[in-house]
């Protein structure tokens, strides 16, 4: 997994984070890594793959700007453009 300082992109205008944020941040990440890992080590094939999608479901809920970026961000992956270095989403 990236570095969590490679993963946060912020625009130039938006306002800095707080310290209470950003030490909510690191914890998200270090729990996300954590689960990515338990995630891994699923000996189910279908366990694996019901659980990331039950975890997606989770973080879009209802929010469709979110829907759309976890929809692009796949097809992203599914069509191989995450390693074309040409291309720009």
């Amino acid at each position: 997994m990236e570095d969590f300082d490679d993963m946060v992109i912020f625009e130039e205008d938006e306002e800095e984070l707080d310290a209470e944020d950003e030490v909510k941040l690191a914890e998200i990440y270090k729990l996300s890594n954590k689960l990515f890992k338990l995630l891994e080590d699923l000996k189910s094939h279908e366990l694996r793959e019901a659980t990331a999608l039950m975890i997606i479901r989770e973080l879009v809920e209802d929010d469709k700007l979110l829907l759309g970026l976890a929809s692009k961000m796949l097809s992203d992956l599914i069509y191989g453009f995450e390693d074309d270095e040409s291309y720009v989403s």
